[in-house]
């Protein structure tokens, strides 16, 4: 008896709590909207460019702000980092820069980091936890080996160029001075080091060409 009572019990206070979440699953969402609309306004005034309509959610990480630019109607999802390093942490004194074109959707946990030049074509569509750079922690000379990492200058071999149309797959790596051609796919977990053509499809460690489509 007493078990019964209290599986009935447990089963009014479930539905009950299933009814209070449901009246307030409205009032969730729209402050979950505005959350996230705010976000994303506050954003788009702290960069140096960024178009009405792209859309930045929560939890991502800036550095350099004034040198990042953001195309019409790009998505950038939580987790992302966007890291323009200026001359304090390199030995390359150009300005740096992270453009980013139009139509683009960057994945969760996308790492991008620039001390030269990373530039990204129009509608460009990433997985997630993506690394591009343009930089390394010094190079492979025994100056720099006897200097722990983190503080060794950042160091350039070259810019960073992304066509349009392109598709890089999940935790694919896009290493310095490579340019990568319109309509090209990246494999997941390739590590690209050299120029991808046109309309081809790479991937491993080194990508290599897969298949070109003419």
């Amino acid at each position: 008896m007493m078990k019964n009572f209290l599986i009935s019990l447990i089963n009014l206070i479930f539905r009950a709590l299933s009814t209070i979440l449901f009246i307030l699953k409205p009032f969730y969402n729209l402050m979950n909207f505005t959350y996230r609309h705010l976000y994303s306004e506050y954003i788009k005034i702290n960069i140096k460019k960024a178009h009405k309509s792209c859309v930045i959610k929560p939890f991502i990480t800036l550095i350099g702000n004034k040198y990042i630019a953001i195309g019409k109607n790009t998505s950038i999802a939580s987790g992302v980092l966007l890291c323009a390093w200026d001359y304090k942490r390199t030995n390359y004194h150009n300005i740096p820069e992270i453009i980013i074109g139009a139509n683009c959707s960057i994945g969760e946990g996308c790492h991008f980091t620039a001390i030269n030049s990373i530039t990204i074509g129009n509608d460009v569509l990433f997985g997630r936890n993506i690394l591009i750079t343009d930089n390394a922690h010094g190079n492979s000379s025994l100056e720099y080996l006897n200097i722990a990492p983190i503080k060794r200058l950042l160091i350039s071999k070259g810019p960073v160029k992304i066509g349009n149309n392109v598709w890089i797959g999940e935790m694919a790596c896009i290493m310095p001075n490579v340019s990568i051609g319109n309509g090209a796919i990246i494999a997941a977990n390739s590590v690209v080091t050299k120029d991808v053509p046109n309309n081809c499809v790479v991937g491993g460690i080194p990508a290599k060409i897969i298949k070109q489509i003419n």
